[in-house]
Order: C-alpha cells, then structure tokens, then sequence
C-alpha cells in the first residue's frame, strides 16, 4: 500500500507513486533508515562519504533536505487564483489553463522557485506539455502498447541500460525497484515515437528545470554565463589549458546555491541584447577567419620572424572631424584593416545565402537536394554563359492565378489565388484555355500572370506574393549583406554634400557596358518589348539585361520618389528572377575604368576578391524566385488598379456570350 512520506525526510521529494513500502513500514523514511550504510536524499539518491560528505553530517550541512517554504506556496497559490479562478469554489487544478499566460509577476516566481510539491502540474503547463498532451493525435496508452515488443535493438538496448540510468537512486537501483518498470515503458515510448532521437539523462538544478521550462533553451546560455561568472578569477589565474579544463569540469559540482547562480545569469543577461551580440560574434569570427587565412598563406619563416621583436603602440594624432569630411579618411587605417573587414564582409554574405537556401529547403521539397557548396574552379567560370543560355525544352507555359474565379458553366475553369495552371492556348487576347487538376477550360487572361519558366521551374518558396518571408530574407538580409560590399572601399566625394552610394556607381558601370554598341542594343530592347521575344528564349545578354533592369527600376522608382537604397534592394531582386545575380557582379568589376573611379586601390571590388563573391552568389542561381520589383513602392489606389482589370473582364465576357468558340481551339 502507497504511504506518503515524511514532509521534510528523507525521500520526501520522491513521486509517491515511487514509495512502495513493505507491509509494516509506517514511512519510506524509516525504512530508508533501517539501512545503516548508505543513507539517501530527499530524493531517493544515495549519499555516500566518498561524495566528500559524512553521512552523518548530510542532515546539518548545506545539502540538508530541501524544504517547502509555505509562504512560497502561498504565492503561487494566491497569483494561480487571482489569473485563473473566476468562479465561486475552490481551484482545483482541472479549472486551470494548460497554458500560463507570460506575465512579469509569474517570472519572478518561477524564479523564486516553485514549490516541489506543484512541479508535476506547473512544469506541464510552464513548457506546454499539458497542451500538447491534450491535443496530441495518438495517446499514452497507444505509444506503450505499439512499444511493447522485446525483440527490437532499441528494447534490447534499454535494457541494458535500465540499471545504469540512476543506479545510486532507491527507486531505480534494482530489476525489482518500484522505478524500473516505469521507466522501461517512458524509455521504449520514446524510442517508438522519436527513432532517431537517443535516450539521454540529464541532471540539472530544479531551480534551473523551473526557469528552464519558462523561458526554453535560452535559460542554459544565460546560466552558463553565470556559472563562468562565478568563478571568473579561478578561471583568470588559470596557468594553462589543464587547469582551464579541469575547473569547467568541477565547476558543477562546487555550485551548491541555485539561488546565486540564477541571480548572478539574469543580471549578465540584463547587460545583453541581440544586436551585441550578433556584433561580438561577427567581429570575432572575423578575427578568427583572417588569422586561419593568414596562417595559411604565409610560411613558417614568416611567422617566425617578429617573434623576437618588441612591439610598440603607435600613437597617432586623431584627424579631425573637418578633415575628414573634406579629405575622407586615412588610407593607413583602410589598408590596417583590410583583411579583417573583408572577411566579415565575406562571412555576413554567406550567412545571409546560407538562410535563404535553408528557407527553400524547408518549404519546396525539390530543392532538399540542391548542393550549396560553391564552385571556385576556373572551369565554373566557363560555364556560366552556357548555363545561361539554357532553356527549358518545355514548351507548355503555366501561369499563376492573380484572383479567385469561380466555375459557373460547364466550359469554364474555376481556380484559387496562387493555383499554377498549364495554359492550353492563348489565341484569343482576353479568354484563354488551361488545364487544372484534370479539368480544361477557359478563363480570364487577366485573372493570371504567366510564369517565367524558360531555365527554372516555379517554386511557390520563392514567390513574395505567396511566401512573405522571402521577401525579408533578400531584402533584409542579403541584399545589406551585399550593400556592405559595394560600400568598401567606395570613394567619398570631394566635395561637401556630393551623393556617395553603390547605386551611382551601378548605373554609370552598366551604361559603359553597352555603350560601345549602343543602337545594336537599343534595337534589341525594343524588339523584345514590342513582340515580347524573349518570353520563350534568352535573347538578351547579361550586359543588356542589366541595362534594361537599371532603367527600369529607375523608371518605376523615381515617379515614387524612392531613395538609391530601395532603387539597390529592387535591383538584387530583379537579379535573382533573372538567376544572373553572379553574372551581373562579373559584368560590373570588368567595367575597369568605372570601377577605379568610385571605388579605392584596397576596396573590394577592385581586389581579386570579388571573384569568391561571384562564386558565393552562383549558389543562389539554383533556385527560382519570383520577387517584386516594387515591393517598397507606395501602393497605388485600388480604383486606378481595379478599373482596367473590371473593364478588361466586361469586354471578356460580352465577347464569350456573343460568340461561340471551341475550347480545344
């Protein structure tokens, strides 16, 4: 028969579902105590004298059992009543929600401690689990009946590993422990449900846990920071890596005081905000990439050789603020830094790829597979203008619905916002004929946008209409990322006031690059416009696709009155529909005579180092984007936009009822 234990003895923190006593015993406390040699905790471990503490002395010392305070309790109960009890009657836990909601005041609590006592339903609701068990799909009771079987290797191994998980604890020391049953059937569950997930104990404060089931993942940096915090000086007069190492390794054990190490993590994370610390992380792997590249390329003699001499700080006079607006900044300063700065300039791009890739992994299966490694051969190279060239050998083009359309007759295709429909004829301007789902019909030319598919195929991860957070990785991240590099080494005017941005040194690159034959390319442009040529192939070069994209956004942007920021942000867009964002780069550093005009001797784009940034940006070309040229633009008034698309729809369908036309046309 289950007993409770004693409030404050010795396993009085154990489940008492764990307590099976003996027929006779009064408490699990005195029949621990009818044990002479080892005695236990409150939580039913062992404690032995090798532990560095008599036993004898356990129930006077600092490891004494843990006991509830009541005024504690009173509070929780108090601030569980005030939140949720909004009916006449006691509280019971059924009445309260298996969410808490996040307040200051319940912070405080949990970091006060929760009483042990209510752990088992707090930590439920305070990590979600409650909520999570109630709306689960499959139950306890089916996880353990579909992981029953003995003969698998996860069920093999958990047995041999039921006695080793808490061997020193009352309830898990034995085959026949009241524990080791239990704890077969959470373990085989877990191996069932997550096979790809190990079984792995973990012993932290319960102070922490509480925090830590709060707050989530963040709670094990903050602590740890606390923890280093705490034996800062032991850790500072450390004479080597050893002694480093081992005061980590005891730095657990020593902390007795929850309270402390909590109290001293949450004022070192009061001092921390997210932009410190992304700064210290890019400035030191900045540090640690150039001094792994500067190992790498020079000799060992030229590492040896200023080892012997005394190195002195240089003082330098401080060039005033006047000075500098009129003649820039030092180039001594420039050239110090140039490696380092360049680095970080390289590290913030590839993170800034990196996140975009990973957000088509997550989103189109098609691309789980796509190699992200970039390719520094010469031969990538000479390949790029032919991989270019590429079209798709599909000739049946698709289109991506603007607008609902609702199917009234039988002869018409009904589709959602967003479908992708195969366009079966375009032969007549205002109804064309399409396919969706098996069905074939016609449809408002106006109620879809054809998709440009003529080296890519569509994904709906990289559609800003369709998925917004590709628009705030290109437009937050990558393209500042890339901003950044254009801005290195760009050379202030020498006037006061003159304008100094990225944009300038674009349009005047991309002028100089068809300039040398201009009517050929003017020509061009305007044949592709009127008779829309290359809709089915790439008919211009990446030179005059340039051209066009600039006077576009220049177009379209400067009736809006936009800054060159959003005029750049719009351009790297474009860039990526095109896939020809590396090539671009190429077309704007072989452009020499601009480049040494904008940008300074140690800038990056007039260094050989724009070429690792042409590799890095070829990774982006293996994903389709569909991104907005005006997505920054003010929006223009729905009755200007509504009225031509009415009115194209009216002469649509006067047109479908006053004549008839067959639908296979």
């Amino acid at each position: 028969m289950p007993l409770k234990p004693d409030p404050s003895g010795v396993g009085s923190h154990a489940l008492p579902t764990y307590i099976c006593l003996n027929r006779g015993q009064k408490s699990f406390s005195h029949l621990l105590n009818l044990l002479s040699e080892p005695q236990y905790d409150e939580f039913g471990f062992r404690i032995d004298s090798e532990d560095g503490v008599e036993a004898s002395d356990w129930l006077r010392g600092d490891r004494a059992p843990q006991r509830e305070d009541p005024q504690q309790r009173l509070r929780w109960q108090a601030h569980l009543e005030f939140t949720h009890n909004h009916t006449v009657g006691d509280l019971t836990w059924d009445l309260i929600s298996p969410i808490l909601p996040r307040s200051d005041r319940l912070r405080s609590l949990v970091l006060a401690g929760i009483p042990h006592s209510m752990r088992p339903q707090l930590w439920m609701r305070l990590s979600g689990a409650l909520q999570k068990k109630r709306t689960s799909d499959i139950s306890y009771r089916e996880i353990i009946k579909n992981s029953s079987n003995d003969d698998t290797t996860a069920a093999k191994q958990i047995e041999k590993d039921l006695l080793r998980t808490m061997p020193t604890n009352a309830c898990f020391s034995t085959l026949s422990s009241v524990g080791v049953p239990r704890l077969r059937r959470v373990l085989r569950g877990l191996a069932w449900l997550y096979p790809d997930i190990g079984v792995v104990d973990i012993r932290v404060l319960l102070r922490i846990w509480d925090l830590l089931f709060y707050e989530g993942s963040i709670v094990l940096f903050q602590v740890t920071l606390g923890m280093l915090k705490i034996k800062e000086e032991e850790l500072v007069s450390s004479e080597n890596s050893a002694s480093i190492f081992n005061t980590l390794s005891d730095l657990p054990s020593q902390l007795e005081d929850g309270a402390v190490v909590l109290g001293e993590a949450v004022r070192l994370a009061g001092a921390f905000s997210q932009d410190t610390l992304d700064a210290q992380r890019h400035k030191h792997l900045a540090y640690i990439l150039a001094e792994q590249t500067q190992l790498n390329s020079n000799t060992t003699h030229t590492l040896n050789t200023g080892l012997n001499k005394v190195v002195r700080r240089q003082s330098l006079r401080r060039k005033s603020t006047l000075s500098s607006l009129l003649f820039g900044e030092d180039e001594a300063e420039a050239l110090k830094a140039k490696n380092i700065k360049q680095t970080e300039l390289v590290a913030a791009l590839r993170e800034a790829i990196t996140r975009t890739a990973e957000h088509f992994h997550c989103l189109d299966p098609d691309h789980c597979s796509t190699d992200l490694t970039p390719d520094y051969s010469m031969e990538s190279h000479q390949r790029d203008h032919e991989s270019f060239l590429v079209v798709s050998q599909n000739r049946r083009r698709r289109a991506k619905a603007l607008l609902d359309f609702e199917r009234h007759d039988d002869d018409e295709l009904g589709f959602r916002k967003n479908d992708i429909i195969t366009i079966v004829s375009q032969k007549d301007e205002h109804c064309w004929v399409g396919e969706l789902n098996g069905l074939r019909g016609w449809f408002p030319a106006k109620f879809v946008e054809i998709l440009d598919e003529r080296s890519k195929e569509y994904s709906l991860a990289g559609d800003d209409s369709v998925t917004e957070a590709v628009t705030d990785l290109v437009r937050g991240t990558l393209c500042p990322a890339l901003k950044a590099i254009f801005q290195h080494g760009l050379k202030k005017p020498s006037i006061l006031g003159g304008p100094c941005h990225p944009w300038l040194f674009i349009e005047e690159a991309a002028s100089r690059e068809v300039e040398r034959d201009f009517n050929s390319v003017y020509s061009r442009l305007v044949l592709c416009k009127t008779y829309r040529l290359d809709e089915d192939g790439k008919v211009l070069t990446p030179e005059e696709l340039l051209y066009r994209a600039v006077q576009s956004v220049n177009m379209s942007h400067d009736s809006a009155h936009a800054q060159m920021d959003v005029k750049f942000r719009s351009l790297i867009c474009v860039g990526l529909n095109e896939q020809v964002l590396h090539l671009w780069l190429e077309v704007l550093c072989s452009s020499i005579s601009a480049v040494e005009k904008w940008y300074q001797p140690w800038s990056f784009l007039r260094s050989p180092g724009w070429v690792q940034i042409k590799c890095e940006l070829r990774v982006l070309s293996k994903f389709s984007f569909s991104l907005s040229q005006d997505c920054e633009l003010p929006a223009k008034k729905e009755e200007k936009e509504q009225r031509p698309l009415k009115e194209g729809v009216q002469d649509m369908l006067v047109k479908h009822h006053l004549f008839s036309w067959d639908i296979d046309g």
